[in-house]
């Protein structure tokens, strides 16, 4: 039973690995930081480590998982799959009125960004 459940938790990391090096999840979807690290598993978001703190903070919070350090469920790799930075850029920005690029060096504009994404819906 362990080999077997060792075998779908292998079989999931390479699962995510490869949707990591598909172009939109190569960036932070909350602040286009190269090389995310973590995955938002509330939206289907890759992110990076700075934004994964933030998000647990915000209203609701965000479940966030780390790629190379949680083992994900085969329900979490399908939400993945079928979302990624794309689908939620379609989603959570498809009618955002403004520049949504904020710098990834700038913690203030990228809490305030998430702020009026997440919980004022804008």
């Amino acid at each position: 039973m362990a080999a077997s459940r060792r075998k779908q938790d292998e079989k999931n990391l390479k699962t995510l690995r490869e949707l990591g090096v598909l172009l939109a999840n190569k960036y932070c979807f909350d602040c286009n930081q190269r090389g995310p690290t973590y995955v938002n598993v509330t939206i289907g978001s890759f992110v990076c480590t700075k934004c994964s703190g933030m998000l647990r903070g915000i209203t609701p919070p965000h479940r966030v998982k780390s790629i190379s350090m949680a083992t994900f469920t085969n329900e979490e790799i399908d939400l993945l799959k079928n979302r990624g930075n794309d689908y939620c850029r379609q989603v959570w920005l498809g009618l955002y009125e403004g520049t949504p690029i904020v710098s990834p060096g700038d913690e203030t504009s990228i809490k305030e960004f998430m702020v009026e994404k997440y919980e004022r819906r804008r």
